[in-house]
């Protein structure tokens, strides 16, 4: 006799979900992770508290997105559009954000550790207690950027003379 029971939670790890439609579905709180998530569409949702570590969510609109303490740890996120999206306290550890659209997104208190943000726009975003120790910031528009000391304590001494020419200190 098999007990096996399948946490609801659970129902979209590790799938492929390229194809479905997520108007009707609560993501709040859902583990996602490890799912291929290309191109899909996530615009204006609430997904606060989901785990999506190491999904592909390449291409995917997440923009005007609630991503609260949303789990992106090694996501693959390569020309993703986040922008004016919320991501208070998100980790995004090691995820790829080469050639994104994170415009307008508040990244309040956002782990940015690693993170490759090559390219980037990221005009007129909120870095406020972010943390962007050992994030790759080639070519990143940070024009109208609002950052903290916190923040500048976290980049190299070129992305401080970077952030304090084009952003605002607040």
């Amino acid at each position: 006799m098999n007990n096996f029971r399948m946490n609801p939670s659970d129902a979209f790890k590790k799938r492929n979900l390229t194809k479905v439609n997520f108007d009707y579905e609560e993501l709040v709180g859902r583990d996602l992770s490890d799912t291929n998530m290309r191109g899909v569409n996530l615009s204006n949702r609430d997904i606060h508290n989901a785990d999506l570590s190491c999904s592909d969510l390449s291409e995917s609109d997440l923009s005007g997105a609630i991503l609260f303490n949303v789990k992106l740890r090694g996501a693959d996120m390569r020309g993703v559009n986040l922008s004016n999206a919320k991501l208070w306290d998100a980790e995004l550890y090691g995820a790829d954000l080469r050639n994104s659209n994170i415009s307008g997104a508040d990244l309040f208190y956002a782990d940015l550790r690693n993170v490759d943000l090559g390219d980037a726009n990221m005009r007129g975003v909120n870095l406020r207690h972010a943390n962007l120790t050992g994030a790759i910031l080639t070519s990143v528009d940070f024009t109208d950027a609002n950052y903290d000391s916190d923040t500048l304590d976290t980049v190299s001494k070129d992305m401080k003379s970077v952030l304090e020419n084009k952003g605002n200190l607040w």
